[in-house]
């Protein structure tokens, strides 16, 4: 689930007004997100209430126009589509940018491997049941788990392809905690990608337990990976990735 984002990220939304009135050039009427903060979410303040509502890296933003000291903008796609948004000056031209996502999908394989029973998770500190398989995207090979819960419904996804769609919302930063603990680099944790199968509750993450998701156990794999995901559109302006998922799982529920 979505969550205020944790004290480690910078509010993005707001900046120290400078005295001296900025002269640039007009900026141009699409920008897109180039750069974001540790857990890969920029605030921006929405036209209206006011809300501080989050945004991922490559998101586009069309309209774009300044007036009094901020940076206005409309998001033309995620679950913000259509919401006018703002940013400060300052903080517009340290997180926005020219560069747009490839206008293709990514390429996204996972191969199933072995079922390893009473697998150790150093981060929680406990013992899980894993059906390990293997990622791969661009040069990018990643261990993950596919499920880790058994017996409750949660089952492994079935061999196939399916689209990974742009993430939704902040996830809690709770739910990835202990797993900063183990990898105090971390970064992007909170960015989760749905993948499209049944109520699209399944995602590609990082952690060690899966509830039938994509969960990517190789942290240190994880900014490349979220690169790799990211920089990419399919022409359905939804999703960002075709996930191909190869083999048979060794246990299936």
């Amino acid at each position: 689930g979505a969550a205020i984002p944790s004290a480690r990220i910078p509010p993005t939304g707001e900046v120290t007004q400078t005295t001296q009135p900025t002269r640039s050039t007009p900026a141009p009427a699409v920008l897109y997100v180039n750069k974001v903060a540790s857990d890969g979410w920029p605030q921006a303040r929405a036209e209206g209430s006011g809300e501080r509502l989050s945004l991922s890296k490559y998101t586009r933003l069309a309209n774009v126009q300044t007036r009094g000291g901020r940076i206005y903008f409309k998001a033309a796609e995620g679950v913000h589509q259509g919401r006018t948004l703002s940013l400060a000056q300052a903080n517009a031209q340290e997180y926005l940018g020219n560069r747009a996502p490839t206008a293709k999908a990514a390429q996204l394989t996972v191969t199933y491997g072995k079922y390893e029973s009473g697998w150790y998770s150093q981060a929680r500190g406990d013992k899980l049941d894993q059906q390990l398989a293997t990622l791969e995207i661009d040069a990018v090979s990643a261990a993950v788990t596919m499920n880790s819960v058994w017996g409750t419904g949660f089952t492994p996804l079935p061999p196939g392809q399916y689209k990974v769609l742009l993430p939704d919302v902040p996830h809690g930063a709770n739910m990835t905690r202990p797993y900063r603990r183990v990898e105090p680099a971390l970064v992007f944790d909170q960015v989760w990608f749905p993948i499209q199968h049944g109520d699209n509750s399944r995602y590609v993450h990082i952690g060690n337990l899966s509830d039938g998701c994509v969960t990517v156990m190789d942290f240190a794999k994880w900014p490349a990976i979220h690169e790799a995901l990211l920089s990419h559109r399919s022409p359905d302006g939804k999703s960002v990735a075709l996930l191909t998922v190869k083999g048979k799982p060794q246990r299936e529920r």
